[in-house]
This record gives C-alpha cells, structure tokens and sequence, in this order.
C-alpha cells in the first residue's frame, strides 16, 4: 500500500467524537421512546388490574338472593338486594336466585290427551270407546255408590293443577335441586323452570294421586277444597323433606273431569243426584217451616231436648212453655178443657155427695127426681116439643110446619 493510499484511508474513518455527536438523538429518541412505551404499560396495567377488581363487584336485585361460591365451595350466607363485592372469577363465582316472585306452573300429566284444537279451546273430537292409560292421564277416586263396596271400588276422573311457588331458602334450593347455567341471553327464571319443573309435575301428579283416592268422585267433581289443600299440603311436606327450598304457595285444580267415554250415563246419574238432593232440600225446608209454625224459632232445639228420656217434669213444663205459634195455642186449649173437665166434675162429685144421704134413705125416689131433672133439661132445650098419649098407636110428624123455629135457632147462635 502506497502512501497515497494510506493517507486516503486516514481521511475515510470518523472521528469518536464526531460519532458520539452524531449518535446522541437517537438514542434520546429511543429512550424517550421506551420511557414513554413503559409508562403507558404501566397504566394499561393499572387499568387491567383496577378493571379486574371492579369484576368482583356486583348487584343482586330486589326480587332475588345470590350465593357466593369461592373455589366451587358456598362462602357465608346468601346476601341480599343491593351493591356486593367478592373476589373476581375464577376465585369467586355468584349465583343470583329469585326469590320473592312466584313461578307459575301447569300440572296436565292427569288429564286426558288432547288435539291441538282441543287446546285451543275447539270442540271434541273422536272419542275413544276405552280409555288408553298409556296416553291419557287420570287418578281414581273412592267408590261410595256401591252397596256393599264402600272404599272397596274406585271410580276414574281427570284433572288438571296449577301450581304456584317460590324459592324461600336459595342455600337449599342450591344445594338439592339441579339448574343448569344459564347461557348468553337467557333469564335465569327460564333456566331454572327448565330444570325444576319436570321434578314438580311428577311430585304434584303423586301427591294428588295419593290424595284424590280418599275422596268420592262427587267431592272431586265438585272441587272439594279440602282435596286442594291435602294434596297441597302433602305437595310441601315431600319438598321440605328433601330440602328442596321450594314453599308451595297454592295448588289448585283448574279443572276435574269424569271420562268422556261415561259422559252420557254420568250427566243422568248427576241429574238424579241433583234431584235427589232438591227434594231433600224442600222435605226439610219444609219441615223446618213447619215445626217453625207449630212451635216457632226453637222448635226443633225444644223438641229435641224433649226426646230426651231423664228428663226432669219441671224442665219440661220449661221447655213447654217456651213453644210458640199453633203449639202454644193448642196447649191453652188443652189447659182449658183440662180446667173444664175438672171443674165439671168436681161440681157433679159435690152434687152426688148431697144426693147421697137422701138416696140411701129413699132411693126410688132419688132416681126419679134425678129422671125428671134430665128430662127438664133436654126439654128446656129442644126448639120443638111433641107429647105422645099414653095408647096412642099412630103417630103423625108434620115438617117444617113453622119456618121461624129455624131463623130464631140461627139468630140465637150469633
């Protein structure tokens, strides 16, 4: 290498300083570029973080309770309406539970099929001449119209039930009745019918399975309340004996049918109890107003304690004197002629006291005297009188021969 060339590779390097110069903005830039990537790092961070933690906040509506799980496991109570914070998921998860609103469910596992135009509200199509138990749904009912067989026969009915409930002890609810989790967009109400109801309906079908057969079939056509509120009852106690968290708030039949095979024959043995019943109605309404007519308002209460058999003679004049309307007349009459007939006689027994003496003494003419009396009196009140003669063999009558005798004997009685 030359000098020359030496010398023109001298003048190609770069001074250090000149470098550093030269460097120096750059390398500014950058950090000033990494100062400012770190910095907003930093509160990409905090925002992610401070999001995170506002996750763990929630809100729990008036009409529901919410259970928190931490790991899979209930932590504490359920908490009620308002604002909450628990830790965010995975940590912990919160299970929001109606809890004032009632649910609303149809029980027609009992009732005979339907035609969709059945359930719209159409007319009745073909009807099987027997019934299908693998299709139509039915209960039996105790048999009282058989002589003889009274609880030993069964008679068959339809039914349909609604049922009315709510969740009172979310923890319970939780822990013993299943629901799968909710998905985007559905409401937990829906998710929770979805799970529950089919466990309901067959828990209903047999409390009123077990409960109808101790009933006749006119109870249950009828609607017996009493039938609603054992099946109702009996519906609760199998619900809180599996902890279930569910209080029944009604059970109600909709409606209760016989089978439309049997409808013909079992509207005429309707008619007839109807009748029956009519006419036992108006035998009592009248007897009712009969007795209230004969011995007023207490009549029958009177007449009762008067059957009685040790019943004290002072207690029943009581009683007897309480009677109003025909009674109590017909007891002053009674009372009356009673007084009459004693005082009559007590007048002849004096009299035939006096008559006595005399008639030990002279008896014939006691008798005679007596004979005349009578025969004065009957005289005295005859409106006519006519003499027969000693001998006479023919006697002539001639009627109505003074029309006055009739007037003054109508005159006499006003």
């Amino acid at each position: 290498m030359t000098d020359k060339d030496i010398e023109k590779t001298k003048d190609q390097q770069v001074n250090p300083a000149i470098i550093d110069e030269m460097s120096d903005p750059a390398a500014k830039s950058l950090t000033n570029a990494l100062t400012v990537s770190f910095a907003i790092l930093k509160i990409i961070m905090i925002i992610l973080v401070l999001i995170f933690i506002a996750s763990g906040f929630f809100t729990v509506e008036s009409d529901e309770q919410a259970i928190v799980l931490r790991f899979g496991k209930i932590r504490g109570e359920p908490v009620g309406p308002g604002y909450h914070f628990g830790f965010p998921s995975p940590i912990d998860q919160v299970i929001k539970i109606p809890v004032t609103k009632t649910q609303t469910l149809t029980i027609d596992s009992l009732w005979y099929k339907e035609s969709d135009s059945e359930k719209l509200g159409g007319k009745s199509q073909y009807v099987t001449p027997t019934l299908k138990p693998d299709v139509d749904g039915y209960c039996l009912t105790r048999n009282d119209g058989t002589t003889g067989q009274v609880g030993m026969d069964y008679n068959i009915v339809h039914s349909k039930w609604v049922l009315t409930y709510k969740v009172d002890y979310p923890e319970k609810f939780f822990r013993n009745m299943y629901y799968k989790e909710p998905k985007p967009g559905e409401q937990l109400k829906d998710v929770i019918a979805e799970s529950v109801n089919p466990v309901l309906r067959s828990m209903v079908s047999n409390a009123v399975v077990t409960t109808m057969v101790k009933y006749s079939i006119d109870d249950a056509v009828v609607s017996e309340r009493s039938i609603s509120r054992g099946a109702e009852q009996l519906l609760q106690e199998k619900l809180t004996t599996i902890q279930s968290g569910i209080t029944v708030v009604s059970l109600v039949a909709s409606r209760i049918s016989w089978p439309r095979q049997v409808n013909d024959a079992f509207e005429a043995s309707n008619k007839a109890s109807q009748t029956k019943q009519q006419v036992i109605s108006e035998a009592d309404g009248y007897r009712r107003q009969l007795l209230s007519q004969t011995g007023g308002p207490q009549a029958s209460e009177i007449l009762t304690e008067l059957k009685k058999d040790d019943l004290d003679p002072a207690v029943k004049q009581d009683l007897l004197s309480k009677l109003a309307g025909q009674s109590q007349e017909i007891i002053s009459k009674a009372k009356e002629y009673r007084t009459n007939v004693v005082t009559t006689s007590s007048a002849d027994a004096t009299y035939l006291k006096r008559l006595l003496p005399e008639y030990r003494k002279r008896p014939e003419l006691v008798k005679q005297k007596i004979y005349q009396d009578a025969i004065e009196e009957v005289l005295d009140n005859a409106d006519e009188k006519i003499l027969i003669q000693p001998g006479n063999k023919e006697i002539r009558i001639q009627i109505n021969r003074d029309p006055t005798i009739g007037k003054k004997k109508l005159e006499g009685k006003k």
